[in-house]
């Protein structure tokens, strides 16, 4: 039962202890999710703001364009009024429909670069090569990094068509932004050693990253797996797998930039964002240990101590058995010699009193008294042993009969009377008028139990009275032998109710006995039911009480 318990208990805790890691573990994955959402969403609202403001400025080229109205100056003043330029926007460009640069806001003739041609560059041709598409069908195209071949700097290009009054195209403006300024800004948040924060197109070309808080993978392509296709179409999500750019398992959380072909990235590795929750694990995983090793060590000692003591309660067992085989044994032997030896000291008795009759010479009368009064000692002995070895070997029966109470009673009393009186003591017997006229019971013993009750008390009692005092109770009969004695003290109480023992040597010298007596009274007490104690303090004299239930009395 005990290693049952034990071993439910380590097992409820290491339970709960999975259970917690678990949901403590879940817990940190959500966290990771949430401020990775959250991450995505500011810097793809920061990003936006930056889009949105070049792109203002690209439209008010393309209106000042229809309008005729523009010069070269404007070129300029628009990237100026940005407040982006020259950081963030490098270079804001017009070119013609030949796909040749006319000017910018760095050479707004365009004489210093003699007229480039950029047909060729990807963010040019596409609207060169669909110059017959409607005007309605126009929109913002953000090209991939490129380096400049005026400004010399590596640049994401953003461009858009150019419509005459008639809606017929004229041209291309490009926006060159400065991927670094976007680097710097992801830069600025701390998503440990591995994290990472990507600005990438629908077309998987990474236009800036940061990753560990360096920049990293500048125009790299990303390979489109299918853990990353179904994403492509909505506008943010997240999920966790492995990553391309270094095979962790990462937790990304992705958010589209407005309507715009591009998308903010932010990724974490899933080791580092439970770099807490391991800690608490091998925590809480050593305390379960120590707790498993502290309930199995306590259940083994309690086990072992349990199984020694059951082998010393078995020993003791038997050693009880052997015990009381051994005092049966010795009881049977006792009753047995005590009833051999009483036919011998009968007839010794018989003889001594014959010739303490007969005899005339005084010398020879008292010789045979001494021998006669030797005799009786010994049977009176013999026949204590006898009735001791009878109720331990359990073969003593009572016998059953109507016994009327109140003679008994003051029948014991009166037939110490005379020997009391010899030393000055006063006998009495106070009964309760509520006694019954008559009870069953084995009124021999119940006289053997008074008289050696009586007898003790006016032998140990030099002054004063014994007083033997019936009650009746509720349930049971109180019979009360008081004397005015030297009293016993408390440690003796239950030593004078064995087995030839007494208060002390010195009371033996002093009053003879055996000792036998009141172990004799307590055993057919007993025997019949009832208890016999004493109550006495040095000095105060003694009370012994001896309880009968009514109905087995």
């Amino acid at each position: 039962m005990v290693l049952l318990f034990a071993v439910l208990l380590i097992v409820t805790a290491w339970v709960a202890v999975f259970s917690a890691l678990e949901s403590k573990r879940q817990d940190a994955l959500n966290s990771e999710v949430k401020q990775n959402r959250n991450l995505a969403r500011a810097l793809s609202e920061q990003t936006l703001r930056v889009i949105a403001t070049v792109d203002q400025a690209m439209q008010r080229v393309n209106r000042a364009r229809a309008d005729e109205g523009l010069v070269p100056q404007d070129l300029v003043r628009f990237a100026n009024e940005t407040g982006l330029a020259p950081r963030i926007l490098v270079q804001l460009s017009l070119i013609g429909a030949d796909g040749r640069l006319m000017g910018s806001n760095l050479d707004p003739t365009g004489s210093k670069s003699a007229h480039v041609d950029l047909s060729d560059r990807e963010h040019v041709r596409v609207h060169l090569q669909q110059r017959d598409r409607p005007a309605a069908q126009d929109s913002l195209f953000i090209g991939k990094p490129v380096l400049g071949k005026v400004s010399q700097r590596w640049t994401i290009q953003l461009s858009r068509a150019l419509r005459d009054a008639q809606g017929h195209m004229s041209g291309v403006v490009v926006a060159s932004l400065d991927p670094s300024y976007f680097e710097q800004v992801f830069a600025t948040v701390d998503l440990g050693q591995s994290g990472s924060v990507t600005l990438v197109g629908q077309d998987l070309n990474v236009r800036a990253r940061i990753v560990g808080g360096k920049p990293s993978g500048m125009g790299e392509q990303l390979p489109l797996t299918a853990l990353i296709a179904p994403y492509l179409k909505q506008s943010e999500g997240n999920f966790q797998g492995p990553s391309s750019l270094d095979g962790l398992l990462r937790s990304f959380a992705f958010r589209r930039v407005a309507d715009f072909p591009l998308f903010i990235s932010v990724s974490t590795s899933i080791e580092e964002s439970l770099v807490d929750w391991q800690a608490d694990r091998r925590v809480l995983l050593g305390l379960c240990v120590l707790l498993t090793v502290a309930v199995a060590g306590a259940a083994l000692i309690f086990v072992t101590g349990l199984r020694r003591l059951e082998r010393s309660h078995d020993a003791l067992r038997i050693s009880e058995a052997q015990a009381q085989a051994a005092n049966q044994a010795k009881s049977e032997f006792l009753a047995a010699i005590s009833h051999e030896l009483r036919t011998p000291l009968t007839s010794i008795r018989g003889f001594a009193e014959l010739m303490e009759r007969r005899l005339t010479e005084e010398r020879f009368r008292e010789a045979a008294g001494l021998i006669r009064k030797g005799a009786e000692h010994l049977n009176a002995l013999l026949s204590e042993i006898l009735d001791l070895a009878k109720v331990e070997a359990g073969s003593m029966s009572l016998l059953q009969m109507p016994v009327e109470l109140r003679p008994l009673l003051q029948g014991s009393a009166d037939f110490f009377a005379l020997s009391a009186e010899a030393k000055g003591l006063h006998v009495s017997a106070e009964l309760d008028p509520a006694l019954p006229l008559e009870l069953v019971c084995d009124g021999l013993r119940l006289k053997q139990i008074l008289n050696n009750l009586l007898s003790n008390a006016i032998k140990f009692t030099s002054e004063g009275e014994v007083r033997l005092r019936a009650t009746r109770l509720e349930r049971e009969l109180l019979i009360e032998v008081i004397d005015t004695g030297p009293g016993i003290p408390r440690d003796k109480h239950e030593q004078i109710f064995e087995k030839f023992r007494q208060g002390d040597a010195q009371v033996s010298y002093q009053h003879g006995g055996t000792g036998l007596g009141l172990a004799l009274s307590r055993a057919l007490a007993q025997l019949m039911g009832g208890t016999l104690n004493v109550e006495s303090e040095p000095g105060q004299g003694a009370t012994f009480s001896l309880r009968i239930p009514l109905d087995q009395a």
